[in-house]
């Protein structure tokens, strides 16, 4: 961390980090220094030029009119934003960036969020005094979620030094010279980089806009909002849906500076349409017949004591679901607590493996697991097992800014990947072939300074593996071949680690809450489950949450089910739900609360919209709803989260308390956990 030093601004002295940005300082401090080009995530650029403020390096040396976001912060500084100079240079700046700009603020979809009104009124610009034509643009066609209004750009370079400098992007780029400068593509077409949407959030101006929200477009004044989590892979983004009347309007990235910091990826600020699609499950079923929620648990529960009494223990089983809460989850184990049944979280025996071997590393300890801004600070990355573009997007984004800095990137996957034109090696193989190439790596680790490897590969990964002070390995603990990949990259980490520098370590999951279930206790291998389907033991199922895109169907043969009652408990109308005997609807992801533990075991809050829906129960709440039904509702009031998944009792009573707009919890444990993988 840099030296603390003090600093005056108007009048009034501040401490502040040594080397920092004058402007960075000043939004720290609350102060509203009118500003375009500079944005934290990006840096200073003095593109703008309208953060000027007369600044001193001292009390009694002379003052002049400088750039405060190319300025750094010395001691003893004396910063005068309310000069007079200052003041109007800032005003006449604004006025010759608004020149051009059409002034179409009652029909522009940034309207209420838009920082050109704010720094506009800022630095007192209310009336135009230029009667020449403007100078106009036509704008271009970026695909199905970007729309281009050119003709309201003011020059901040914000779009290009995101979509280029920042996220690696090719195909947007600045055109022009002069008063004529045009921010696009050569020709028109789809952004082709998965995180194109934050150009809507870095333009200041409205000249990106999200074309979803364009299209059922409403004042952002009049959405409700609630703070909430991307369900679409286990990076665990903070976003911020928002709602008007009966649908879901859009999705925001929202600021932790933990997790996603600023920005989130395409795939979930574009893929909330599960919430208002035409398959959401809006009533309950019962043997065929509709009926009303409540109904439908009560002959529900009646048919599972039915069952249990007459087929007895282990007769009544329960697959759950990564994409659900932990809060669903565990109501879930409970509910096979009280009927003496079994239950499952996975797809296959061998995913479950990996899993909890990955989160049980985690939770006791044994790997040193970054967050995505640590992720960031590494000189050294080797990414195996997967497609971390497609499964993790903003992990791959993380990995981008160590490429900037000029960290060598090596790679080991199934076939080729957007980052592979980043790496200084790829090695394309299938996963059961994977963990071989890393302990190729282990092995060369030892002779990494020497030349001559059998393998050149290994041998490069490896010696830059050595000489990297803040390395790091990214793996995907996926499907078959899984476990001894996850058990081959944690070798290589012990191996790496010295004592004068750490080797982190990171497990990328396939679901939202991929880590949450697989601390659960006592959970079996969903193969054994399958058999039992088929061979007739078990005789009741429940399906929880799996209609939805987020989770792979469970079971994928529906044959075997025609002499086992079924209960879908969902909110999409998916093949379990379509098979099943009993239906009982909930509310979706963005619609309901609960917690979900990251790929670091980072335990999450989340809330919903109170969206006007047939169904407002949560998946939790109806399992719970069942239990009482079952007449064991004294059970739910005496089970924490620690009766029923590897959770330390301190930790589980924390988990109840989390807010949603903090930072999370991490779960972490210093017994080992069990693993269990049979």
């Amino acid at each position: 961390m840099s030296a603390k030093i003090k600093i005056t601004v108007n009048g009034v002295m501040h401490e502040a980090e040594a080397g920092r940005n004058i402007l960075q300082i000043l939004l720290d401090l609350g102060i509203m220094l009118p500003h375009f080009c500079y944005h934290e995530a990006l840096g200073a650029a003095g593109a703008c030029r309208l953060c000027a403020a007369m600044i001193s390096p001292g009390a009694g040396k002379p003052a002049r009119l400088e750039m405060a976001c190319m300025t750094r912060a010395e001691d003893g500084m004396i910063v005068d934003i309310t000069n007079p100079q200052a003041v109007d240079f800032r005003e006449k700046l604004i006025e010759e960036l608004m020149l051009n700009h059409p002034h179409d603020c009652p029909v522009c979809d940034e309207g209420g969020e838009c920082m050109l009104q704010d720094m506009t009124v800022l630095c007192r610009h209310q009336h135009r005094r230029n009667r020449f034509p403007k100078r106009t643009w036509r704008n271009q066609d970026l695909g199905p979620h970007i729309h281009h209004e050119m003709n309201r750009c003011i020059t901040c370079y914000r779009c290009v030094r995101f979509y280029r400098d920042y996220a690696l992007g090719d195909d947007l780029g600045v055109f022009g010279s002069r008063g004529r400068v045009y921010f696009g593509r050569m020709r028109d077409g789809a952004l082709v980089s998965e995180f194109s949407g934050n150009l809507v959030d870095v333009c200041p101006t409205g000249v990106f806009t999200d074309k979803h929200f364009r299209a059922v477009y409403c004042r952002p004044w009049d959405l409700q909002t609630a703070p909430s989590i991307c369900p679409h892979c286990s990076v665990g983004c903070n976003v911020l849906p928002g709602s008007r009347h009966k649908t879901l309007r859009r999705i925001k990235p929202r600021r932790n500076h933990t997790v996603n910091r600023f920005f989130m990826c395409d795939h979930g600020r574009f893929g909330g349409g599960f919430v208002n699609a035409d398959n959401r499950l809006t009533s309950a079923r019962f043997d065929g017949a509709g009926m009303s929620l409540d109904d439908a648990i009560t002959q529900t529960a009646e048919r599972l004591k039915e069952i249990v009494q007459t087929h007895g223990r282990g007769a009544v089983a329960a697959i759950g679901s990564p994409g659900a809460s932990l809060e669903a989850n565990a109501a879930l184990i409970l509910l096979m607590k009280t009927l003496e049944g079994r239950f499952a979280f996975f797809s296959t025996g061998a995913e479950r493996a990996a899993h909890k071997r990955a989160a049980a590393l985690i939770a006791n300890g044994q790997v040193d697991t970054p967050s995505l801004p640590e992720v960031e600070q590494a000189d050294f990355t080797l990414i195996v097992g997967g497609d971390i573009t497609r499964e993790a997007p903003m992990m791959d984004l993380a990995v981008r800014q160590t490429i900037r800095a000029g960290a060598p990137l090596f790679i080991i996957s199934p076939q080729a990947g957007k980052l592979d034109a980043f790496a200084k090696a790829a090695r394309h193989a299938a996963l059961p072939e994977q963990a071989a190439i890393v302990s190729n790596i282990a092995q060369a680790l030892d002779h990494a300074l020497m030349t001559g490897q059998p393998d050149p590969f290994a041998g490069a990964a490896a010696s830059a593996l050595a000489t990297a002070k803040r390395p790091q390995i990214l793996c995907g603990a996926t499907g078959a071949g899984g476990i001894a990949l996850v058990d081959a990259a944690h070798s290589l980490v012990a191996k790496a680690v010295r004592p004068e520098r750490p080797c982190r370590l990171v497990y990328w999951f396939p679901a939202m809450n991929s880590f949450g279930i697989s601390l659960a206790r006592n959970d079996e291998s969903p193969d054994t489950i399958k058999q039992d389907v088929e061979n007739g033991r078990i005789k009741a199922l429940t399906i929880l949450e799996h209609g939805a895109s987020l989770d792979s169907e469970w079971p994928d043969d529906s044959k075997p089910m025609k002499s086992c009652f079924t209960i879908a408990v969902d909110a999409i109308a998916g093949k379990a739900a379509t098979d099943a005997d009993a239906v009982l609807p909930c509310a979706s992801h963005y619609e309901t609360f609960g917690t979900v533990m990251n790929y670091e075991g980072r335990a999450q809050r989340f809330e919903g919209l109170p969206l006007p829906r047939p169904v407002t129960w949560s998946s939790a709440e109806v399992l719970l709803k069942l239990i009482e039904a079952l007449g064991a509702g004294e059970a739910i009031n005496r089970t924490e989260y620690h009766d029923l998944f590897e959770i330390p009792a301190t930790m589980s009573s924390l988990i109840g308390t989390l807010a949603p707009d903090s930072e999370g919890l991490l779960i972490r444990s210093t017994a080992a956990v069990r693993e269990v993988v049979g």
